[in-house]
């Protein structure tokens, strides 16, 4: 049978859903406001939504290429978003009914049985083929007055002959989640994230679920929680045997709560329930009810029995199978106490237990910038005299990443343990730091209060992050907004948006948060190629057209080739201009030695549409690799490419995939007419770096010219000398005291500036130098700038790393004829893969 896609339905989509009746309505631009909030939320265009008087789920469209992003392919038919309406809060990343795949669609037909009423149907069809001959029938069931969604999947074979196939269901929620349910039988399996308040379960009535022993960290196009039914003696795990024409059929309910105490809730109803049932009252120091605390019960192997979090009367609830009686660890934290952990016995006589915590420790916060404005701040601590470093929360949020916390307000506090503290609050390159040693006791609230000054000013410039991600792109989870006040607090002032495979933009998120002061964003992407060769088939491009309604709002496909991949980028929206970025690219592969045989090929043939790649943290190995060092490394490389012809500038970005210190700690200063954020242009900035017009950096501000010319340039000399003017502003943070100007690859020792030699030209907090450049010939000129003995630790986390600029290149014409390649390879042979057998240029 051709696939379609087949659209079955009672009611008009354009009909508004009722309080009162639950629907069945497919998205439109025009009803996008159905979608539940939360950090994962993905309906878009042509997907489903089911809604009750309880919960809202949203079913992936059966369109053949239909994927939420790189990392979570394949989501036809399957629950991509679900809430209750009172938490209006999807965490779910995935709900695969009928196990994952990969690049093989899970379902091909939506057909919509019962749209409106009391009872609302829809079902998912895979249709069989010759790899898979057998149907699969997925029908979910709504109902007025339930909590849930009922699943029932029926798999047929559809040849006179046995077949094997795979019965399981998949559960995906945050990349690192690990409170997955304990190995061994039971009939609730579940995922839980306590830091947002978000569970999600599989609740089997009448098949025993199975989950195996966890594996280690899988594939994160394969990651998520499986799910085995026990439908036989035979293992769970292993595929179940249909014999010719027969059917199978698997019902359960997916549901959802605030921790797995709630969904442990539904399992009471069971008929064959055997649960014990732990009332725990939270009390804080004056023993008042004591909510929002968090409760986990783990066994013997530390698995996740139960969790649950203190309501406003302080009570929480845990459960336990009663057939697994014996020591657990009861775990109770919350932000600013110290934890409680405690061991207990379940048995029927525990039913009650009573924790009280000390009472609240934190500091509060007051932080401005010199006319006492608000100015979004990246707060470090640092434990120490045998204090543990704080850990706020996973890295996927602004107010709690591991040890950092950004804050967009003036006043702010921070929940802490008692202890020893160093404490870094920064605004990003522009801005001196302000460090605090503070000794922070139990049950006190300590205050810090501080200006924050402004270093210099980066005139004509902009702090642009070009490459970063959030939980859009599937290999991340950091939430959208937090990411916006993670960038802001670090100073950076341009991101597009470039997430895998999907076409984004920031702009309504930096204006819901009233950020548009501080930062502007493009619409972009980064088109990842899946399955490609190493990591190097990544590109990204801005600014783009969103097509809403459209696979990854207008994605162009992808392909396992970089040049074919790569030229549908660049013809994306009839050849409209765009900026087009190489994401750390293996040299050797793209240009050198396209099938990684060790002889000299002419690679994969992407330069032409290449503007500039990314040299990133490579470029703090130059110092080394022109010093008689290691040059097995991608900036050196790049020196070579530049000395063979190629003109593709270098871009220093974060990739930021966790709310962290990595934002911040590699940038670019890109030029511009218009510096101030609210003026910035994408497309302006795009040419701008297109043509080279970019310094990449981790915190100094340097302004390179010749002859008044920026970098990327073609000059001609005059007289056989160029004047070359090199500026230098840096906060108290990110010294240099080194200058190298590197000529054709290679560092000039006459033109080789020191703090220890040239003590005149390193004042004023800075470096000012004008000089001239007699040369012999044609040369790529570069300009490098560094410190050989601080680093930029306090501020981007790097504790080895040095403060670092470098320019992009200048090709200066000795004669005032064309400019001619020198083709020195610096002493190396051509990066490529593997035993060299053969190197021609």
């Amino acid at each position: 049978m051709k696939k379609s896609i087949l659209i079955i339905y009672i009611f008009f989509c354009v009909v508004a859903l009722k309080v009162n009746a639950a629907q069945i309505v497919i998205l439109t631009k025009d009803n996008l406001t159905l979608l539940p909030k939360g950090k994962e939320v993905d309906g878009m265009i042509g997907d489903w939504v089911m809604k009750n008087d309880q919960v809202i789920a949203v079913i992936g469209a059966a369109y053949p290429d239909r994927e939420a992003n790189q990392m979570v392919s394949s989501i036809q038919g399957a629950i991509i978003d679900f809430s209750t309406l009172s938490a209006n809060n999807d965490q779910l990343t995935v709900f695969y009914p009928q196990g994952a795949r990969v690049d093989v669609p899970s379902a091909d037909t939506i057909i919509v049985v019962r749209a409106m009423g009391a009872v609302i149907v829809l079902k998912a069809l895979k249709y069989a083929t010759d790899e898979e001959p057998y149907t699969a029938e997925t029908t979910y069931t709504m109902k007025d007055g339930e909590d849930y969604i009922h699943v029932k999947t029926t798999y047929k074979n559809t040849v006179n002959k046995s077949i094997k196939l795979p019965v399981f269901d998949m559960i995906r929620g945050d990349n690192k989640l690990s409170n997955f349910t304990p190995q061994g039988l039971s009939n609730l399996a579940y995922i839980n994230n306590d830091w947002y308040h978000s569970a999600y379960g599989v609740l089997s009535e009448k098949n025993k679920i199975f989950i195996p022993k966890a594996s280690a960290q899988q594939n994160l196009i394969r990651l998520g929680h499986k799910v085995y039914y026990k439908l036989s003696d035979a293992d769970p795990t292993e595929n179940v045997t249909l014999n010719p024409f027969d059917s199978l059929s698997i019902s359960r309910k997916f549901v959802t709560a605030a921790d797995v105490s709630g969904l442990q809730i539904q399992q009471l109803a069971q008929p064959d329930n055997q649960l014990f049932k732990l009332t725990v009252s939270l009390k804080d120091h004056e023993n008042t009810d004591f909510a929002d605390v968090f409760l986990n019960l783990r066994n013997d192997k530390g698995e996740l029995v139960s969790s649950s979090i203190s309501h406003k009367n302080g009570e929480a609830f845990l459960y336990a199978l009663k057939a697994l009686k014996g020591k657990y660890k009861l775990e109770a934290y919350k932000p600013g106490h110290d934890s409680i952990i405690k061991e207990i016995i379940f048995s029927d006589t525990l039913q009650k237990l009573t924790l009280k915590f000390d009472k609240e420790t934190k500091i509060a916060f007051k932080i401005t910038d010199e006319k006492g404005n608000l100015l979004p701040v990246k707060v470090s601590f640092r434990g120490i005299n045998g204090t543990k470093t704080p850990n706020f929360g996973p890295a996927t949020r602004n107010d709690g990443s591991a040890e950092l916390y950004y804050a967009n307000s003036k006043e702010f506090e921070v929940p802490i343990t008692p202890g020893d503290y160093t404490i870094v609050i920064s605004h990003g390159p522009e801005y001196d730091i302000v460090e605090r040693t503070v000794k922070v006791v139990k049950g006190k609230n300590h205050v810090i209060e501080a200006e924050i000054s402004r270093a210099f000013t980066s005139a004509h410039y902009i702090i642009a992050d070009l490459h970063n991600h959030t939980t859009r792109s599937g290999d991340s989870n950091a939430g959208v907004p937090d990411r916006i006040i993670n960038m802001v607090a670090a100073g950076i002032e341009f991101a597009p948006a470039t997430e895998h495979n999907r076409i984004s933009t920031y702009a309504e998120v930096i204006d819901s948060l009233k950020l548009s002061k501080f930062i502007k964003s493009a619409a972009g992407i980064e088109l990842s190629g899946r399955p490609g060769p190493g990591s190097t088939n990544h590109q990204i491009a801005f600014p783009l057209l969103i097509q809403p309604g459209k696979r990854g709002y207008g994605a162009p496909k992808t392909d396992v080739d970089p040049y074919v991949q790569m030229k549908r980028l660049y013809d994306y929206d009839n050849g409209s201009f765009k900026l087009m970025q190489q994401n750390h690219p293996e040299i050797s592969l793209l240009y050198f030695d396209k099938n990684a045989d060790g002889i000299k090929d002419k690679g994969y043939g992407t330069e032409e549409f290449t503007d500039v790649m990314e040299i990133r943290e490579s470029m703090f190995d130059l110092p080394d690799a022109l010093n008689g060092g290691n040059t097995n490394t991608r900036s050196f490389q790049w020196l070579q490419l530049l000395n063979l012809g190629y003109h593709i500038f270098g871009t220093a970005n974060s990739d930021a995939h966790v709310i962290g210190s990595s934002t911040g700690a590699l940038f670019n200063y890109v030029y511009t007419k218009h510096d101030v954020p609210e003026e910035i242009n994408a497309l302006e900035i795009a040419a701008q770096v297109k043509k080279g017009h970019v310094i990449m950096s981790n915190g100094p501000f340097m302004t390179v010219t010749v002859n008044d010319s920026l970098p990327g340039s073609t000059v001609t000399a005059m007289r056989n000398s160029v004047n070359m003017a090199v500026v230098i502003s840096q906060a108290q943070w990110s010294h240099v005291n080194t200058v190298n100007v590197i000529i054709n690859g290679k560092i000039k020792p006459e033109y080789t500036f020191t703090k220890a030699k040239n003590p005149s030209l390193f004042q004023n907090n800075g470096f000012n130098h004008q000089f001239p450049i007699k040369l012999a010939k044609d040369a790529v000129v570069l300009i490098m700038a560094y410190d050989t003995e601080e680093h930029v630790g306090p501020v981007t986390g790097k504790r080895n790393q040095l403060p670092f600029a470098l320019s992009n290149p200048f090709f200066i014409d000795f004669d005032g004829g064309e400019f001619k390649t020198n083709h020195d390879m610096l002493g190396q042979v051509l990066p490529v893969k593997g035993k060299i057998k053969e190197i021609k240029d």
